[in-house]
């Protein structure tokens, strides 16, 4: 129950709402309590047709059993009382179920924190869809869990402990046949219970594969339809549906079946009690005592419920913490410092890096970077290109040596300061289901309408974008669906324009563009590029060949540093690569 008291833990900033519904399913649960009652002076109203009394009754005070009710006021305390028990359900429901939402938003909310702050090698383990699960399903799971249980886990006890002794106040020693039989109904829940909690998370880690698959399916579907594989992907997701139809089967067999077998052993209390009460209590009291037991047997019916819920939230819950408890693995330093300005050195420091499987993917990277200047990076597929960028603005760490700075080891800086200072542009540009004005200005949240556009003129995007239905305010759609891959590159190039930054990383920003694309960003790219420290990996040389250094990396080293004219003269990997591109 640890992962279930974690979860509760969220509804203690809403305390007083909570004690606010606590109380009122304690004044509830008398109320129910005076619905045997009621059952009994109408009963026994009908036996004499003048006068409700209450002769008779064992340990009754004589004050009472004086008592005197005209039938006539029965209509009267019937509305009463179940006005006054209407009323206190209706807030006791209604003040849980607001603790319960909002105990359910603070965890989505700290979960989809938790994710999105999470570094970069965690989301290469994972997949979005399975994501996509846990942040709406698993909470959707817990949902219930929070907002249903903490109803019932307070008000169905409250109800059993003020009709028991209801149950033997009109019942006498026979009651003892009818409550014999409460705790044994604990067994079959209990079993049940663990059982569902495994068929829960079977089922929800299924769901997981959905989202998956679709996720994977929606995004890649001109390859599926390219290749004629509908079929296939309509029956790979009919497999996986369908073992979630059937974990789903098991877990409803498992839920449903407890309510019967509370019933049944219910029934057997029930039964003894009735038949004794035949032979020992008078008319008006065996209904009080049979509606008694009745009203008694429902909360132990829903508390049934509630194990069954309970285990499904822990199912849940589990999922859900594995990712809160999480640690990302690229830090900010306690006491680290903010990047000074203007930078003056960067440099790569014996630098090594490898990922989860231990081989290095870079080794014994040595490089004096000339701030202002813009460096170039080629080299074969798979030769750690990406990997040595990724290490200025943190994307992961270094496993060996360092990145300085300044003369500063970046481990050193505050990491939103230290990625202030940099500007991205990658080979896949991504854009966001927003309007242009806000893709532009995602960097700079707060820029106005007429920086953007000064920004957009500057990306040569401001024309096409006026040409669009709303212009600055137009939708651009899922990754900017409704644009061309030149107009998505400009933007992207426009977005690390008004951000300014004074080191800029250009990942194959032109690579998947046609010719004309290209010289039309590339006349974007070359603006963007004055002024600032630039590394740029490109696969296309003609692209680099102005570049102030090239740094030709193979194999995770650096195999060559010049530029083109020198590396053309000393022969080696970089006139291989040259010679692929243009002497064939």
């Amino acid at each position: 129950m640890g992962t279930y008291r974690r979860l509760l833990s969220y509804v203690y900033p809403y305390r007083w709402r909570f004690l606010a519904a606590t109380a009122c399913m304690l004044f509830l649960a008398i109320a129910n309590a005076m619905v045997s009652g009621v059952i009994y002076m109408v009963v026994n109203g009908f036996s004499t047709h003048s006068a409700i009394t209450f002769k008779g009754m064992p340990h009754t005070p004589s004050f009472i059993s004086s008592i005197s009710v005209p039938v006539d006021t029965m209509p009267f305390v019937v509305f009463f009382v179940f006005l006054v028990r209407g009323a206190f359900d209706y807030g006791s429901n209604y003040l849980m179920a607001d603790v319960g939402m909002r105990a359910i938003r603070r965890i989505r909310d700290d979960l989809y924190e938790k994710i999105v702050n999470l570094s970069l090698d965690f989301y290469s383990k994972g997949r979005t869809g399975e994501l996509m699960s846990r942040i709406m399903n698993d909470v959707g799971f817990i949902q219930g869990g929070i907002t249903d249980v903490l109803v019932d886990l307070v008000k169905q006890p409250f109800t059993i402990l003020f009709n028991i002794p209801m149950i033997f106040y009109w019942g006498g020693p026979l009651a003892f046949y009818a409550v014999v039989v409460f705790p044994l109904v604990i067994i079959p829940i209990a079993f049940l219970g663990r059982k569902l909690r495994k068929l829960t998370q079977r089922m929800q880690e299924r769901t997981a594969d959905i989202l998956s698959v679709t996720e994977e399916i929606f995004s890649g579907i001109r390859v599926v339809k390219a290749f004629n594989m509908e079929q296939a992907e309509v029956d790979r997701f009919k497999r996986i549906n369908k073992s979630v139809f059937d974990f789903l089967r098991k877990t409803i067999r498992v839920t449903i079946v407890q309510r019967p077998l509370i019933e049944i052993f219910g029934a057997v209390g029930a039964g003894l009690a009735i038949w004794f009460g035949y032979r020992n209590l008078p008319l008006d009291r065996f209904v009080a005592f049979i509606g008694v037991l009745i009203i008694s047997y429902e909360p132990l019916k829903k508390l049934s419920k509630v194990n069954s819920t309970i285990q499904q939230s822990i199912a849940a819950g589990d999922r859900i913490f594995e990712i809160m408890d999480q640690t990302p693995t690229v830090l900010t330093k306690p006491g680290a410092r903010s990047v000074e300005l203007p930078i003056c050195s960067i440099e790569f420091c014996d630098v090594a890096l490898s990922y989860n499987s231990g081989k290095e993917v870079l080794s014994n990277i040595d490089l004096n970077v000339q701030v202002g200047k813009v460096l170039a990076i080629v080299g074969p597929s798979g030769a750690g290109k990406t990997s040595l960028v990724n290490l200025i603005p943190r994307f992961y760490d270094s496993t060996h040596g360092s990145i300085r700075i300044n003369g500063t080891d970046i481990r050193d800086y505050n990491l939103k300061s230290l990625r202030d200072q940099i500007g991205i542009v990658a080979q896949e540009t991504m854009l966001f289901n927003t309007t242009v004005m806000e893709n532009i200005a995602y960097g700079r949240p707060k820029a106005t309408l007429e920086e953007v556009i000064e920004t957009a003129k500057a990306a040569f995007a401001d024309e096409f974008i006026r040409a669009l239905p709303q212009g600055y305010g137009t939708i651009i759609g899922e990754k900017g669906s409704k644009l061309s891959g030149g107009q998505r590159q400009r933007l992207s190039i426009a977005r690390a324009l008004l951000k300014n930054p004074p080191i800029l990383i250009l990942d194959e920003a032109t690579s998947q563009l046609d010719t004309e694309s290209e010289r039309e960003v590339q006349k974007a790219v070359d603006l963007l590029m004055k002024g600032r420290t630039v590394f740029v990996i490109a696969h296309r040389l003609s692209t680099i060949q102005n570049a102030n250094r090239i740094v030709v990396i193979e194999r995770g080293q650096i195999a060559q540093i010049g530029n083109n004219t020198s590396l053309l003269q000393e022969g080696g990997p970089y006139k291989r690569l040259y010679d692929l591109q243009f002497n064939l």
